[in-house]
C-alpha cells in the first residue's frame, strides 16, 4: 500500500489543490450529513421532555431557537391582549447529568416552545439535506475529474515509455500482458481514485465526526456502542491481506489471458492450418481458469467478510437498543467499567445513536470493497512501475546540436561491438566505411548480425566499444528525431496502421501535399491500385491492412519511404513473403527508390543483389567476406556456398532447351541475377559463349 501512495501522490502533481478542494468538499458533506441527523434526536427528545432542549447539547443554538419562539409558528404564544407581547415559552431545566453535579445542583434552565424546536429542526433537517446533495455531486465530480485524469496521462506515459523502451525487452515481453496493462491495469486505478478514495476518506471521516459527537452527548453509552469496534478491525485485518494477494493473482492471470487471445488471434490460419483450436482453447482455458479461481477466492473472501460485519453490526444494534430502550425506561446499568443511570438517555438520544451507528457500520460494512479496489489499484501500481522501472537502452544526448538537418549519408563503423547478454556478443569489431550513396547489401546465415548491425545505424541500440558515424559524427551526437528522420527503412513485413490510405503513406512525411503522395506512389508502382479502391485515397486501412495483398503493403512501404526522401535507406528483406509477380513489381518500384541514397539491404536472396556495389558477408558476429556478386561467387568462399546452397534445389535452374535442329542450348536461371543464355552456333558444336 505504501508503493500505491507513493505512486498516486507523484502522479497526482497537477492535480492536489482539486484534492485538497475535494478533500474540504468531504469534511463539508460528512458534516452535512451527520447534522442532518440531529432533529431525530431533537424533535423526540423535546416532546417527551420540554426540558431536553437543543440548547441543553448546543448552548449556541440558544440565539438561533429565540427566532422560533414566535406566535405565527406557536399558537400558544399569542397574546391575550392585542397590545401585549408575546407569551414565552415556560422555562424547564436541563436534563441532570449524575456524573456532573453543577447540572444537578444548578439546572441550565431552558425557555424554547416544542414547535419552535420541531419547526428548526425541520428546517435543518432541509438545509443540510440539500447541502449534503450539492456537495455529494461536486466530490464525486472532481473524483471522476481527477481519475479520468490520471488514468489518460498514465496511459500517455506509459504507451510512450514503451515506445522508447529498447526492442531487445520488447522481445522478452508478452504482447497482450503489455496491451493488459496499458488498458485493464490502469482503469483499476482510476476506479480506485473514482470510487474508493472518496469512499475512504467520507468514511473515515464519518466514523471521527460520528464518535466525537457521540462522546459529547453520552461519553458511556458511546463506549458501549463501540464494544464491537475492536472485534472489527481484527476482522478487517485478517481478510485484508489475503483479498489482496487474491487480487495480484486476478490481476497477473488477466496478464496471461491477454497475451494468448492476442496471439491467438493474429494465428488463427496457422491454428486452422495445423489444427490446433483444441490445444489452444485448453491453453486459453489454463488461464481462464487460473483467473477464475483468483476471483472466486477474491470474492469468496469477501462474501465471507461482508455476511461477518453485518453480524456484528446486528448485536451491536442489539447492545445500543437494548441497554439504551432499558435505561431510558428508568433503569440503570453496570458493567463494571461502564456505569449508566436510570433516565440519562432519553428516546431522542437512542434514536440518534442508532442513526449514527448505522452510518458508523456502513463505512465498515463497505471496507470489504475498499480493499478489494485498493488490491486491485495496488497490483496494478505494481505492474504498471515494473515497466516505467525499466530505464531507456537508447537516451537522447543532452549536448546541443546545431548541424545540419539534413544528412549526406556517409557511415562508418570504428571497432563496433555490440551485445544483447553479457558476454555474448553478438557484432565483434565491425570495422566498415559506406560512403554517401553506396548500395551495400548484408548477407550470411541466419544470426550472423546482419539485422543487428542495421538497427544500430538508427540507434535502435546503442554500442558498447567503438563508434558509429554519420557524416564524420557519432550517431549518439545527433538528436534521435534529426538522426531518424534521415533514415527510410522498408522491412520484411510492412506495417499499415488504422486510417486512410493517404495518412498511411504520409506517416514517412507529415502534412505533405497530396501532389507529393501521388507522385510517390506512382513511383512505387501502387497509384492505379490505389485508385482502383472505393475511396481512392482516402480508402480505409483496414487492420494491418488486410485489404491489400503482401506485395501491396511493400508498395506502399516504399511510396512511404520515397516520401520521406531521407539519405539513408534500409532495406531488411523488403521481398521474403512475396511471390514471384509480386517480387518483381516491388523489385521495379525498389529500384526507383534506392536512387541516389545511401542503401543497406539485408537480404537471403542472393539472386537480387546484383544492383548493389559491394556485398558484406557476415558470419559469428564479423565480416568475412567482401566484394561484388560476381568476385565472391568465384571466390568459392561463404558466399559461393550460399549461392550453391540456394540453387540446390531450384528445378529451373538451369533449364536445358533443344530445338529441333538439337543446335541451340540455352540456360536460363529462373528469377536468378545471372540469367546467362548459352547459344551454340552451327558450325561450332562444341563451344558455348555467355551473353548477360
Amino acid at each position: 500500500m505504501l508503493l500505491l501512495c507513493k505512486f498516486l501522490y507523484r502522479n497526482l502533481r497537477g492535480y492536489r489543490f482539486l484534492i485538497i478542494l475535494a478533500i474540504l468538499v468531504t469534511f463539508a458533506q460528512v458534516g452535512a450529513d451527520l447534522a442532518a441527523a440531529l432533529p431525530l434526536k431533537f424533535i423526540p427528545s423535546k416532546i417527551n421532555n420540554p426540558g431536553s432542549d437543543p440548547t441543553c447539547t448546543f448552548p449556541f443554538l440558544d440565539g438561533v431557537l429565540n427566532f422560533f419562539d414566535t406566535p405565527v409558528l406557536d399558537p400558544s404564544l399569542r397574546p391575550l391582549q392585542a397590545n401585549q407581547p408575546p407569551n414565552q415559552p415556560p422555562p424547564a431545566p436541563c436534563p441532570a447529568t449524575p456524573s456532573d453535579p453543577n447540572s444537578v445542583l444548578h439546572p441550565r434552565i431552558t425557555q424554547h416552545s416544542v414547535i419552535g424546536v420541531i419547526v428548526f429542526s425541520l428546517l435543518i433537517l432541509v438545509v443540510f439535506g440539500l447541502l449534503s446533495a450539492l456537495l455529494v455531486y461536486i466530490e464525486l465530480f472532481l473524483a471522476t475529474f481527477i481519475a479520468q485524469n490520471l488514468s489518460a496521462q498514465l496511459r500517455r506515459g506509459l504507451f510512450d515509455h514503451l515506445q522508447r523502451l529498447s526492442l531487445d525487452w520488447h522481445d522478452r515481453q508478452k504482447k497482450g500482458d503489455l496491451v493488459q496493462r496499458v488498458t485493464g491495469n490502469i482503469a483499476d486505478i482510476e476506479k480506485l481514485v473514482t470510487d474508493g478514495l472518496v469512499d475512504l476518506l467520507a468514511g473515515i471521516l464519518t466514523l471521527i465526526g460520528i464518535i466525537v459527537i457521540m462522546l459529547f452527548i453520552s461519553k458511556e453509552y458511546t463506549l458501549l456502542s463501540l464494544a464491537i469496534a475492536p472485534l472489527l478491525l481484527f476482522i478487517v485485518t485478517g481478510y485484508t491481506g489475503n483479498i489482496k494477494a487474491a487480487a495480484r493473482k486476478k490481476a497477473k492471470a488477466a496478464g496471461k489471458i491477454a497475451d494468448v487471445a492476442t496471439e491467438d488471434i493474429n494465428a488463427l490460419t496457422v491454428i486452422r492450418a495445423f489444427t490446433l483450436e483444441s490445444r489452444e482453447n485448453q491453453r486459453f482455458g489454463t488461464h481462464v481458469g487460473s483467473h477464475q479461481q483468483a476471483g472466486l477466492r477474491a470474492g469468496r473472501l469477501q462474501a465471507q467478510f461482508t455476511p461477518l460485519v453485518s453480524t456484528l453490526v446486528v448485536f451491536g444494534t442489539l447492545i445500543v437498543l437494548g441497554v439504551g430502550g432499558y435505561v431510558a425506561a428508568g433503569n440503570g446499568v453496570n458493567f463494571g467499567f461502564i456505569t449508566i443511570n436510570p433516565s440519562t438517555i432519553d428516546v431522542g438520544t437512542l434514536i440518534l445513536f442508532l442513526t449514527y451507528l448505522k452510518m458508523l457500520y456502513q463505512p465498515i460494512r463497505d471496507l470489504s470493497k475498499l480493499v478489494t479496489l485498493a488490491s486491485n489499484g495496488a497490483s496494478g501500481v505494481e505492474r504498471i512501475q515494473e515497466v516505467l522501472d525499466q530505464a531507456q537502452e537508447v537516451i537522447e544526448t543532452n549536448v546541443p546540436y546545431y548541424g545540419p538537418q539534413k544528412l549526406q549519408g556517409d557511415i562508418t563503423f570504428e571497432n563496433v561491438v555490440f551485445s544483447y547478454l553479457a558476454d555474448r556478443p553478438v557484432l565483434k569489431g565491425i570495422n566498415l566505411h559506406i560512403p554517401a550513396g553506396r548500395k551495400v547489401a548484408l548477407v550470411g546465415y541466419s544470426g550472423s548480425g546482419k539485422t543487428t548491425l542495421a538497427k544500430l545505424i538508427p540507434r535502435f541500440y546503442d554500442i558498447e566499444q567503438g563508434s558509429l558515424k554519420i557524416d564524420g559524427l557519432d550517431n549518439r551526437m545527433y538528436p534521435l528525431h534529426i538522426l531518424r528522420m534521415n533514415i527510410s527503412m522498408v522491412l520484411q513485413d510492412s506495417v499499415l496502421f488504422e486510417g486512410t490510405v493517404r495518412e498511411n503513406l504520409e506517416i514517412g512525411r507529415p502534412g505533405a501535399p497530396l501532389e507529393e503522395v501521388i507522385s510517390a506512389s506512382m513511383k512505387a508502382n501502387i497509384h492505379d491500385v490505389i485508385l482502383n479502391l472505393p475511396d481512392g485515397y482516402e480508402t480505409v486501412v483496414r487492420e494491418q491492412g488486410n485489404n491489400f495483398s503482401a506485395g501491396q503493403r511493400q508498395r506502399l512501404a516504399i511510396a512511404r519511404a520515397i516520401l520521406r526522401d531521407t539519405p539513408i535507406l534500409i532495406l531488411d528483406e523488403p521481398t521474403a513473403n512475396l511471390d514471384v509477380e509480386a517480387e518483381a513489381e516491388v523489385m521495379h518500384a525498389l529500384n526507383t527508390l534506392i536512387a541516389g541514397r545511401t542503401v543497406l539491404t539485408i537480404s537471403h536472396r542472393l539472386s537480387t543483389l546484383g544492383q548493389v556495389d559491394e556485398i558484406l558477408v557476415m558470419q559469428n558476429g564479423q565480416i568475412i567476406e567482401r566484394g561484388s556478386y560476381w568476385e565472391l561467387k568465384h571466390n568459392k568462399g561463404v558466399f559461393a556456398s550460399l549461392l550453391e546452397e540456394q540453387n540446390r534445389y531450384n528445378f529451373e535452374s538451369p533449364e536445358l532447351e533443344f530445338d529441333e535442329s538439337e543446335t541451340t542450348i540455352v540456360f536460363r536461371a529462373v528469377n536468378n541475377l545471372e540469367s546467362p543464355e548459352l547459344e551454340h552456333d552451327e558450325s561450332v558444336n562444341d563451344h558455348s559463349r555467355s551473353r548477360f
